[in-house]
C-alpha cells in the first residue's frame, strides 16, 4: 500500500469514527414514578429497565422518545406497580444521515398492597 492510500485510509477511518458515533446523557433521577403517600409496598420485584426511542432522517424528526412510554416498558416487564429510585438518561447514535435518540429508565419494580 503506497503512502497515499494510507494516508486515505487513516482519513477515512478517523472521519468515521467522528460521524458515526454515540452518546450518553444521564438526564435525571428521583424517587419513585408515582407518588407513594397513602401507598403501601407489598413486594420490591428487583431491577428493570425500559426504553423508547425515536430517529431522524437527514435532521427531520419522526416522532420523539417518551419517557412515560418507558417507564411502563420497565414496569410491565416484572407485573408491577410503579418504579422507585428512578434514574433516566438519553442515548443518541448518530450516523451519517440519519439519528436514532432513545431514552432508557432504569429502577426498582415494586408492587402496591391493595386498598381493601
Amino acid at each position: 500500500m503506497n503512502k497515499h492510500k494510507k494516508k486515505l485510509l487513516v482519513f477515512v477511518l478517523a472521519a468515521l469514527a467522528f460521524i458515526l458515533n454515540a452518546c450518553i446523557s444521564p438526564m435525571g433521577m428521583t424517587a419513585s414514578s408515582t407518588p407513594l403517600q397513602g401507598k403501601v409496598i407489598e413486594e420490591n420485584r428487583g431491577q428493570a429497565e425500559g426504553s423508547d426511542a425515536s430517529f431522524s432522517i437527514l435532521g427531520i424528526p419522526f416522532g420523539y422518545p417518551d419517557i412515560d412510554i418507558a417507564i411502563q416498558d420497565a414496569v410491565k416487564s416484572k407485573q408491577g406497580d410503579a418504579l422507585i429510585n428512578l434514574r433516566w438518561y438519553q442515548k443518541n447514535y448518530n450516523f451519517i444521515l440519519f439519528n436514532r435518540a432513545s431514552v432508557i429508565v432504569t429502577g426498582d419494580v415494586v408492587k402496591f398492597k391493595e386498598n381493601r
